[in-house]
């Protein structure tokens, strides 16, 4: 399914939206993928919010695993809505229990001082290979993103900063040109953001990857310029630290020519494998 219909939610009731099942658990995907909660709570979000308002951020927690093979209901609750900035809260819910809890936050277009991290060194996405011939996922797995070109940048070829414990780069885009709608780029951006953002907390361990329990706990982002997501964006990653069965892990989004479109944060499930019955028990 493109990610215009994932995107594209029923309304049932005032503040009250439903998504479609189009993600089955297969291969390495047993369960809903968490960006594909986000980006459609994101959506939620922003329908029950006047146009003059753009998301500037958002917080998740996911607290129970999803369902593929059943529809979720997100349920909006309108917090605030000032002069200058809108505050939205989100359940998504499944079988009558909260899977995931988000704020998000609006701001009208105002001006003020700028500046921004200079982008790190990477190489051209044309020169790397698609994600799918690195066997970091399964066909079956994969297969719900296949409209997507991503492309991990080989630990060789990158420029690994002194200091961080653990970086991992990625290019992406959509493979086809989506309409010039920004609400659908954002939220698109949203659902992409979940997808490899864990792993930069694995690359340091590869041996120990499979024996590892790997989920999201929460998300955060922050969306600072305007992009088209069927463009290339470098997904710079790092995880700062990683203990305790949690890992923590950042990344800053770029556009191919340097600007610095959406900042990220994530705590991840990293656990040894143990006779648990849930994920996120």
């Amino acid at each position: 399914m493109s990610i215009e219909k994932i995107l594209d939610l029923e309304q049932l009731e005032v503040n009250i939206y439903r998504g479609s099942v189009f993600s089955p658990g297969s291969g390495n995907w047993q369960r809903t993928f968490g960006g594909q909660v986000a980006g459609q709570s994101l959506v939620s979000a922003v329908r029950t919010v006047d146009p003059r308002y753009q998301v500037h951020s958002l917080h998740g927690y996911f607290l129970r695993p999803g369902d593929a093979n059943s529809r979720t209901v997100f349920i909006v609750e309108r917090l605030r809505d000032g002069g200058s900035f809108a505050t939205r809260r989100v359940d998504a819910i499944q079988h009558g229990e909260t899977i995931f809890s988000m704020s998000a936050s609006f701001q009208t277009d105002q001006s003020g001082i700028e500046h921004q991290d200079a982008m790190p060194s990477a190489p051209p996405p044309d020169d790397l290979p698609e994600l799918t011939a690195t066997r970091a996922f399964d066909d079956a797995g994969f297969k719900q993103f296949e409209e997507w070109d991503v492309r991990v940048v080989p630990r060789e070829k990158q420029v690994l900063l002194p200091g961080k414990a653990s970086q991992q780069q990625v290019w992406f885009r959509h493979r086809d040109p989506l309409p010039d709608d920004p609400v659908l780029h954002i939220c698109a951006l949203a659902y992409m953001s979940d997808l490899t953002l864990l792993g930069s907390a694995q690359v340091n361990h590869l041996e120990e990857r499979k024996h590892l329990q790997v989920a999201s706990l929460d998300h955060a982002m922050w969306f600072m310029r305007a992009f088209r997501a069927d463009e290339w964006m470098l997904y710079d990653q790092s995880s700062p630290s990683a203990c305790g069965g949690r890992a923590l892990t950042q990344g800053k989004i770029f556009t191919r020519t340097g600007e610095m479109v959406a900042a990220v944060m994530q705590e991840g499930l990293t656990r040894y494998q143990r006779d648990y019955t849930s994920a996120r028990e």
